[in-house]
């Protein structure tokens, strides 16, 4: 592995004031007066930019980090309409984890890319976009990358984080690859994983605590305030329990009734669910073996939220969005209201090239693991950022064309076998997930 001696000496003396600033406090009566000065002055100025975040920033799709997927994420759509470089950490098929694949639409058959990563398609290259799927908020500022990594996620660490790194030495969080780069934007989009654990547990006591999540995100706030001269562009977080990766119960006991032809009153108790709970991928696995007589009923804990944890999740959502918002304001961070988003989204849908889309499964908007965006609801998201940097720092940046890229994504209807007219039909409830995909998920957006 070759590098540029002066560039490897210059990221290593940056990396160095970044470990000794991160141990020091204030060294003079003002020493913030500067910085503070040149956060301000860099409001609207791409020159040079970092994304910091979770799967969402980092454009994971479908269970999966590929380099097929990653440029069809939000931050490469941002960075191409502004006009500003970005550089990837870019991962060779069959992606980390494997990326879920749809095997067929009728019956509903998912799977998985066969075979094993190589890993990065460029191990020389400082990425850019050091967003780290499984991220929780303290990740951002405190994980490093290792080594030897054993576990699913800190193999994501590693592949994101570690190189080119680990090539003379340095091992940097998220948070410290940014201070050491020093850019004159950052993105910052963090908490999502810190509340969807409730999702894949089944639990909301799961989920970081509020004391604990606006301690960690003011100490990335402070750090970034005072260890770069960036303007921060800051994304709040969308209601978790609106994912396809969670069926209402509902849609859940009619589909079984119509299997089995029990009565849903009779199912209901069976399984031990009732109209406006959401059933998570790990209860809708359980269905078959308790109506097959091979596992007792009803469904377990961690298979589902009941219509009390739905509100305690999204009751959580609001408070750290509440946090998020004061700490953008006491950095002067520019806002970005992803939460409204996605809530117009679930409600109103879009309508591109004639076909409607849905944040149902397999509604054009969620690709096929129920969480991350299609190609097209990373566009939507794409242009809210858009949107919003044009409004709030006075550019004029074109929104992305979200009707060119979703008549060619593969995950917006019509699929393969419909018409233009039955594309709207396509959404239907989220299906087993093959095991190495329920797998892959529980060990990044699971508890640790």
């Amino acid at each position: 592995m070759k590098m540029n001696p002066r560039s490897i000496s210059g990221w290593i003396a940056s990396a160095a004031i970044v470990a000794l600033s991160a141990c020091s406090t204030t060294s003079s009566s003002n020493p913030q007066a500067a910085r503070t000065a040149a956060q301000a002055a860099n409001a609207g100025n791409f020159s040079s930019v970092y994304f910091l975040g979770d799967s969402l920033t980092a454009g994971f799709q479908s269970d999966s980090l590929i380099d097929t997927s990653q440029p069809h994420g939000w931050a490469a759509l941002v960075a191409q309409q502004a006009g500003f470089s970005i550089a990837l950490p870019l991962i060779a098929p069959p992606g980390a984890p494997n990326q879920i694949t749809l095997v067929s639409l009728n019956p509903l058959v998912l799977g998985t890319l066969p075979g094993t990563t190589i890993g990065r398609d460029n191990y020389v290259t400082q990425p850019t976009d050091v967003a780290v799927p499984g991220a929780l908020t303290n990740d951002v500022l405190n994980t490093l990358p290792l080594l030897n990594p054993t576990t699913g996620q800190q193999q994501l660490n590693q592949l994101v984080l570690g190189y080119p790194g680990f090539g003379y030495g340095v091992a940097l969080s998220q948070a410290q690859q940014a201070a050491a780069a020093n850019p004159t934007t950052i993105f910052l989009w963090i908490g999502n994983n810190d509340v969807l654990v409730a999702d894949e547990t089944g639990m909301p006591s799961s989920m970081t605590p509020l004391a604990t999540f606006t301690t960690q995100y003011q100490q990335l706030i402070d750090y970034l305030q005072e260890n770069t001269n960036a303007h921060l562009i800051i994304a709040n977080i969308p209601d978790v329990t609106a994912v396809p990766y969670l069926t209402p119960a509902a849609e859940v006991l009619a589909e079984a009734s119509a299997e089995t032809g029990y009565p849903t009153a009779t199912l209901s108790a069976i399984l031990g669910i009732v109209p406006g709970d959401l059933v998570n991928p790990t209860g809708t696995a359980e269905i078959p073996l308790i109506l097959g007589g091979k596992q007792a009923g009803p469904i377990t804990d961690s298979g589902f939220l009941s219509l009390s944890e739905i509100a305690a999740v999204q009751a959580q959502v609001t408070a750290y969005n509440q946090v998020i918002a004061q700490y953008a304001t006491y950095a002067g961070a520019t806002l970005v209201d992803i939460n409204g988003l996605f809530a117009q989204s679930a409600a109103n849908g879009v309508v591109e090239n004639g076909i409607p889309g849905t944040t149902a499964f397999l509604g054009g908007l969620f690709s096929l693991d129920g969480i991350h965006p299609t190609n097209t609801g990373y566009a939507l998201v794409a242009n809210k950022f858009i949107d919003t940097i044009n409004t709030s720092l006075k550019k004029s940046f074109a929104d992305v064309d979200v009707a060119a890229i979703a008549a060619v994504d593969p995950l917006y209807p019509p699929y393969p076998g419909q018409s233009a007219a039955r594309g709207k039909a396509a959404s239907q409830p989220m299906p087993v997930l093959p095991p190495a995909a329920m797998e892959s998920m529980k060990q990044i957006f699971g508890p640790r």
